[in-house]
């Protein structure tokens, strides 16, 4: 089956939409409803008629932005919110999409792809999330996901928690997946909220840089810290430390700093 722009058109010109709920999602309403920073950048892939980016919408998200192999279901979109920025629906091929988002929100695409494009779809969302930096975690992929069998030659496409966790964690190193607890009742105990979390990635400390943090500590020098997010701490260096496969440091302030976050390294005096 070939799961092109065509299919999905004659879909939605013969009402074959059974995926739509006519509103959004009740885990990714509530999900939506407990963000407070209004400039995330969010992406729904696969987003048909976008209930949920006209919800987000409405309560003030200003860089919601969906992207669909078919413009079809943007027209009842821009006739149901037409103040919706229509730069921000997007036509064309969710694998060729370039980007970088706060969040992606996930709301049966995954179950509507050809399940041998699954590995594809994990490494493009991971592209997709913008990295985390120093004060700020990385980009999350969260929504529901179908904890059933249900179709093996015509989408939706069912799978199970198992499966899935294999899969993601090829890519992400924090995902959760927990049973949904505010499903619709035709989908009760049939979906998983997934959690994936782009993981900062790891820059190997200079060996001579290490070695002056230890004598620093060894010697009991005050130091002063620039990070490369501006921010400055200032102490004596009481532990050198592995957590979450990167090196960090604490100060007798009890701070913990990742050694790859710090811009500048000093002897206070």
């Amino acid at each position: 089956m070939d799961l092109d722009r065509n299919f999905w058109e004659a879909r939605y010109h013969a009402g074959e939409t059974g995926w739509d709920l006519g509103a959004p999602s009740t885990p990714l309403k509530e999900y939506i409803d407990q963000l407070t920073d209004k400039d995330l950048k969010i992406l729904i892939p696969g987003g048909g008629r976008a209930w949920e980016a006209e919800y987000a919408h409405r309560q003030g998200f200003r860089n919601v932005y969906v992207i669909d192999l078919t413009d079809a279901p943007f027209k009842d979109l821009l006739s149901r919110c037409p103040d919706f920025p229509k730069e921000h629906l997007i036509v064309g091929d969710f694998f060729q999409h370039e980007g970088q988002y706060d969040r992606i929100l996930e709301q049966t695409f995954f179950c509507a792809l050809d399940p041998a494009l699954r590995e594809r779809y994990v490494a493009h969302m991971h592209k997709l999330l913008k990295p985390a930096t120093a004060g700020r975690p990385g980009g999350k992929l969260v929504g529901v996901l179908f904890n059933d069998t249900l179709n093996t030659d015509r989408p939706p496409f069912g799978g199970f928690k198992a499966d899935y966790e294999l899969l993601f964690r090829r890519h992400f190193t924090n995902v959760s997946m927990e049973p949904c607890h505010n499903s619709i009742k035709p989908r009760a105990g049939r979906e998983l909220w997934l959690c994936a979390v782009k993981e900062p990635v790891y820059v190997p400390i200079d060996c001579n840089l290490y070695d002056r943090y230890e004598s620093a500590a060894t010697l009991r020098q005050r130091v002063r810290l620039t990070l490369v997010d501006g921010s400055t701490s200032e102490g004596l260096i009481v532990d050198l430390f592995h957590r979450d496969k990167a090196e960090w440091l604490r100060l007798d302030t009890g701070a913990d700093v990742r050694l790859d976050h710090i811009d500048l390294f000093e002897l206070a005096g």
